[in-house]
């Protein structure tokens, strides 16, 4: 099979590739119905996508109709990521654009940015490990134990944690973003869990600050113990 191309995809089927990349990366099971959930497109949609990506080699379906990437697929996928997550970086740093607003467009100009300017933007930030809101670039993130990272919303009382990054799906959310923006919620902040109600909710205690999330705030929020 010849080497799968990001340039022989459409921006709507690079979107796919990385809603199943960052899908699985959180070991989530991808079925049709979380997918189109995710991309806010109809099911059959999404079916007549997938049908396609599976011809091209960028997909397989098991038994059970969960969705994978090949490994054509995800080579894609991963350089889709990087290029992303390092624009994002860039929007920030040079442009001077707000930690809420760079995902988004990060979203359109990730379809466009060649690879040798990926590289360039890499190397005049750094090669930073991770995105702004805490998720790794591939290619420039070291190996990590991920299985200290855990959700807010598992944490207990008296429990102080450091954020590390947000989870995929809150990228996608901007009212979400710029709530977490606004509270100062972001990759590298430490706080103190004071208490947890029966509802969900958390209370807080964030640079002198008490802060009450509810419980969808806390499962978006990766955290480890501080």
């Amino acid at each position: 099979m010849a080497e799968l191309s990001v340039m022989a995809l459409t921006s709507t089927t690079e979107d796919y590739l990385l809603a199943i990349y960052g899908m699985r990366a959180e070991a989530e099971p991808v079925i049709n119905a979380r997918l189109a959930e995710r991309l806010h497109v109809a099911a059959p949609t999404v079916s007549a996508t997938l049908d396609r990506l599976a011809r091209d080699g960028h997909i397989w379906i098991d038994e059970r109709r969960q969705i994978y990437l090949t490994l054509g697929g995800e080579r894609v996928a991963e350089r889709l990521a990087r290029r992303h997550r390092l624009i994002e970086h860039w929007l920030i740093s040079t442009l001077g654009m707000g930690w809420a607003e760079v995902h988004e467009e990060a979203d359109r100009l990730e379809h466009s940015v060649s690879e040798e300017l990926t590289e360039r933007i890499s190397a005049s930030l750094g090669h930073p490990a991770t995105c702004p809101h805490g998720l790794p670039i591939p290619g420039n993130y070291p190996e990590t134990d991920v299985t200290q990272f855990f959700s807010l919303g598992q944490a207990e009382p008296g429990q102080v944690v450091r954020i590390v990054r947000l989870s995929e799906p809150a990228e996608d959310d901007g009212e979400l973003l710029r709530y977490f923006e606004e509270k100062q919620l972001v990759p590298g902040h430490i706080m103190t869990v004071r208490e947890v109600t029966p509802s969900g909710s958390m209370v807080l205690e964030l640079d002198g600050e008490t802060v009450v999330v509810d419980e969808r705030v806390a499962t978006n929020l990766w955290v480890m113990a501080a």
